[in-house]
C-alpha cells in the first residue's frame, strides 16, 4: 500500500514529500528523518496509569470500563481550580468582557477535536445572545453587535467540523493566513487552544496574531520545560513575551494519544468559564435590576466550576447515571458488532454530537462522514441528523454565522510553502463542500441501508420536544429499532417505548457550559 509521507523541519514547514510503498520504510523513515514526532517524551502521547488494561476491563464488566475511562479525568477540578486563580485566566476574563465593552473581536484557534470545540464555544457565544433579543427585545441591535463580537476557525476550515483535513496542522502559514482572513487586530483577542503545540498552523496562529498586535493567549496542555526542550515550534511561542500562556496540564489521556478526551475537557471548561464569567460580569454592569431576574444565572463564580465539574463526575461514575451510560454503550457496541449504524438525531444539540462523531473517524480509523450524494464510499458508522429542519437550514443553526471555507487557489499554496502535492491537487475545503453533507431531516436512505441500523434519539435536559419526535416516530420503521437516551435534568413521563436515562443534576448558565 503506499503511503505519502512529508519531510517536515522543526518550524513546521514541509520540505518534501516521498512516496513510500511499504510500511517498513515507512517506519524507516519515520525514525531517521521525522525527529520532530518522536513524542515518546511528552505526557498526553503516553499512556495512562489509571486506564491500564481498558480493553479487558471493558470487555468484561462496561461499567467498571466506563468508570476508568471516566477516572482519566480525575485532575480536570484540581488543575483548573488552580489555573482560575492565576493573573493569567483572570486577564482573560477582564480581556473578553472588554471585547464585549468596545465591540472587538474574540477569535478561538486551533485544530482536530480542540478546532471543533473552537466552533462550539463560537456557537454558544451566538446562541446566548441571540437568545436574549426574546427577552429583552428593546436591547435588539446591543445583542446583535455583541453576538459577532466572537469568532472562531479550525485549521482546514469550517469542513472540518464534519471531517479531517490531513496535514494542514502541519503548516505555521496556513494558520497565519487563517489569522489574516479572521481581519483582526489591535484590541482584538485570539486565544490558541493548543494540547503539545506539535500543530504547527495553531503556533502561526498566535504568532500572527501577535504580530498583528492581538492580545494573544495561548493554553496549553503539558508541561512547559518538556515541551520547549523537545519541540522548536513551541519554543517560538513561548519566547514571545506579549503572548499569555495558560497552563492546564491535566496528565495523560485515557486513550493513548487521544486528545479528544481530557485535553480537549479542559480546553473546554477553562476557555467555557472565561466566556460564562466575562459574560455575567458585562451583564451585571450594563443591566437593570429586572433585567437581570430575566437573563437568569449568567455564570457560577470562578471557583463553583471545578465544583460542578467534579460533582458531574462523580454522578456519570455511580448510580444510575452510571447504568445508562453502560446501557447506551452497550446498545450501540451491540449494533456495530452486528455491523450496523447508528444515527443520532437532535436540533438542539447537534453541534455538540457531530463534534464527537467527527472525531471518532481519525481517533478509532473509522470511515469519514459521507457526502449525501456519495453511493461509493464506505458509510460512517455514526452520523447525525437534525429533525426538524432541512439541510442548508440545518447548518446555520450548527454554526450560527456563515460558513467560512477555505477558498485557496494553486498560487496560494505556493505562497504559503506548501508540498507540491497540495499544490497540484488543492483539496476541497471550500464554504459549499459543509452542505454536501445531509445532516438534515430530509430522509436519507444510506442510513438505514443495512441491518441493524438504529435510530438513537438525544433528549438532553427534555430538548426531545414534540416535533423531534414526531420525526423519531415517522422513521423509526426505516432503521429498524432505536432508542431515545435521556440525560440531564429528566423531565417526568415516558416519551418513547424504548429508553435509557442518564440522570444528572447540573447548573443552567448562559452557554450552558455544564450541558
Amino acid at each position: 500500500m503506499a503511503k505519502i509521507i512529508f519531510h517536515i523541519n522543526e518550524r513546521g514547514t514541509i520540505l518534501e514529500y516521498k512516496n513510500i510503498t511499504n510500511y517498513k520504510d515507512a517506519a524507516k523513515d519515520f525514525i531517521e528523518n521525522e525527529k520532530q514526532f518522536h513524542l515518546g517524551v511528552i505526557p498526553t502521547e503516553q499512556s495512562n496509569p489509571r486506564t491500564r488494561n481498558l480493553s479487558a476491563t471493558i470487555a468484561k464488566d462496561t461499567a467498571a470500563g466506563i468508570k476508568m475511562i471516566l477516572s482519566a479525568d480525575t485532575d480536570i477540578p484540581t488543575v483548573t481550580a488552580k489555573a482560575f486563580e492565576t493573573p493569567e485566566f483572570k486577564s482573560l476574563v477582564k480581556d473578553i468582557k472588554r471585547v464585549i465593552t468596545e465591540r472587538k473581536k474574540v477569535v478561538f484557534s486551533s485544530v482536530g477535536a480542540s478546532g471543533r470545540m473552537a466552533i462550539q464555544l463560537d456557537g454558544a457565544w451566538r446562541l446566548f445572545w441571540t437568545s436574549l433579543i426574546n427577552k429583552l427585545p428593546t436591547r435588539k441591535e446591543e445583542f446583535v453587535e455583541i453576538c459577532e463580537c466572537c469568532n472562531s476557525f479550525t485549521t482546514g476550515g469550517d469542513r472540518a467540523l464534519v471531517r479531517s483535513v490531513e496535514n494542514f496542522e502541519d503548516y505555521m502559514t496556513f494558520g497565519r493566513q487563517q489569522v489574516v482572513e479572521a481581519g483582526v487586530g489591535k484590541g482584538d483577542v485570539l486565544v490558541g487552544l493548543a494540547e503539545c503545540g506539535l500543530s504547527a498552523s495553531i503556533n502561526g496562529s498566535v504568532l500572527e496574531a501577535d504580530d498583528r498586535g492581538c492580545t494573544t493567549y495561548y493554553l496549553y496542555c503539558n508541561p512547559k520545560e518538556i515541551l520547549c526542550k523537545h519541540l522548536d515550534r513551541v519554543r517560538v511561542v513561548f519566547e514571545r513575551p506579549n503572548i499569555i500562556p495558560i497552563s492546564i496540564f491535566v496528565g495523560n489521556m485515557a486513550l493513548t494519544g487521544s486528545t479528544r478526551m481530557q485535553v480537549t475537557t479542559v480546553e473546554l471548561l477553562t476557555a467555557g468559564a472565561a466566556i460564562e464569567l466575562a459574560c455575567a460580569e458585562w451583564l451585571n454592569e450594563n443591566l437593570t435590576a429586572d433585567e437581570l431576574k430575566v437573563v437568569g444565572v449568567a455564570a457560577l463564580k470562578s471557583e463553583e466550576y471545578p465544583k460542578a465539574f467534579q460533582k458531574l463526575l462523580d454522578t456519570l461514575s455511580s448510580g444510575a447515571a452510571l447504568e445508562g451510560l453502560t446501557k447506551a454503550v452497550e446498545f450501540e457496541t451491540a449494533t456495530y458488532k452486528a455491523n450496523g449504524l447508528i444515527t443520532y438525531l437532535t436540533h438542539d444539540y447537534l453541534l455538540d454530537i457531530l463534534t464527537d462523531t467527527t472525531e471518532r473517524q481519525p481517533t478509532f480509523t473509522l470511515p469519514p462522514f459521507r457526502k449525501f450524494a456519495d453511493t461509493t464510499s464506505a458509510i460512517s458508522w455514526a452520523y447525525a441528523k437534525d429533525p426538524l429542519y432541512p439541510g442548508t437550514v440545518a447548518w446555520q443553526h450548527v454554526y450560527r454565522r456563515p460558513i467560512k471555507g477555505l477558498e485557496w487557489t494553486s498560487e496560494d499554496y505556493v505562497r504559503m510553502e506548501a508540498a507540491q502535492a497540495i499544490i497540484d491537487n488543492p483539496p476541497s475545503v471550500g464554504a459549499e463542500e459543509v452542505y454536501e453533507y445531509c445532516v438534515g431531516n430530509e430522509d436519507d436512505p444510506s442510513r438505514y441501508s443495512r441491518k441493524p441500523s438504529n435510530l438513537v434519539c438525544m433528549d438532553i435536559n427534555g430538548s426531545a420536544n414534540a416535533d423531534v419526535l414526531a420525526w423519531y416516530n415517522k422513521y423509526l420503521p426505516s432503521f429498524g429499532g432505536g432508542v431515545v437516551i435521556r440525560m440531564g435534568n429528566i423531565p417526568e413521563g415516558k416519551i418513547a417505548e424504548n429508553e435509557i436515562y442518564i440522570p444528572v443534576e447540573i447548573p443552567r448558565t448562559c452557554t450552558e457550559l455544564m450541558t
